[in-house]
């Protein structure tokens, strides 16, 4: 009896351990909707935006952020979208919408000297992403 105990502990042990693994569970509730802007760059873009590494303008820096918004929103948000050289496409939240990319670079934009002049309105904006075009259901798909 005191072998069979003494074998199944360590397996006892194994198996609490492999107990928490397996995929995390996304906890935000569908009705509950994206997170807020600030929680966004709280989570991804804040540890190369409040320190500047990689050369990543510091968020509240307007003469930064000025030559960037000189650029025009389309280049912002391409760079946003895509990467640009230390910046990883997305900030690394592949999981963010584009809307919510939109949403946290205006908010990183207002902090830090304000939004281009050629930036669209949030409405027009999610409906004009640069790399995927809103798409018209009654448009005619045989053409």
């Amino acid at each position: 009896m005191a072998d069979v105990r003494k074998n199944a502990l360590p397996a006892l042990f194994a198996a609490s351990l492999l107990a928490g693994c397996g995929p995390v569970e996304d906890t935000r509730s569908a009705t509950a909707g994206p997170p807020d802007p600030e929680t966004t760059y709280r989570r991804y873009c804040y540890s190369c935006h409040a320190s500047g590494a990689a050369g990543a303008p510091r968020l509240g820096d307007a003469e930064a952020w000025a030559p960037r918004v000189a650029q025009g929103w389309k280049t912002l948000f391409d760079h946003t979208l895509n990467g640009l050289r230390g910046m990883p496409p997305r900030g690394l939240c592949r999981q963010c919408s584009d809307d919510e990319l939109d949403a946290v670079l205006r908010w990183m934009l207002a902090q830090s000297g304000g939004l281009p002049a050629d930036a669209p309105s949030i409405a027009e904006s999610a409906s004009e992403s640069p790399i995927s075009p809103a798409v018209d259901p009654d448009a005619d798909a045989s053409r």
